[in-house]
């Protein structure tokens, strides 16, 4: 009940802006990433190289992920969007909070066409 809840208020953009972006667009998308490229070497024996983690490539990711990562990915970013929305702050917060997650979905091609 009350997981159902805070993804309801995230989605709604009912939770502060810093929150949005901060906790749930940095911090537990890269825990969710970090996530998925570990299931994907252990299950799907794929991104065998380990020299790359700093820079993860996620073109040889499975399609089940790489569509899991879209899903994810959009979810997030219509929450942060309604975020800044809703932000009662400094204009130049919500315009920069704008172009990042214009810029992240934008950049979610990458990991289909490359």
């Amino acid at each position: 009940m009350l997981n159902t809840k805070l993804i309801n208020e995230f989605w709604q953009g009912n939770v502060k802006l810093w929150k949005s972006y901060w906790l749930i667009g940095e911090l537990l998308n890269g825990i969710v990433l970090l996530a998925i490229f570990n299931l994907e070497i252990y299950f799907f024996n794929t991104n065998k190289s380990v020299f790359q983690i700093p820079f993860l490539d996620f073109t040889s990711l499975t399609l089940i992920s790489k569509i899991f990562i879209f899903i994810w990915t959009i979810f997030i970013s219509i929450g942060i969007w309604k975020a800044a929305e809703n932000y009662k702050g400094s204009i130049i917060w919500i315009i920069l909070t704008f172009i990042i997650v214009a810029y992240r979905c934008y950049s979610l091609r990458l990991i289909f066409f490359i």
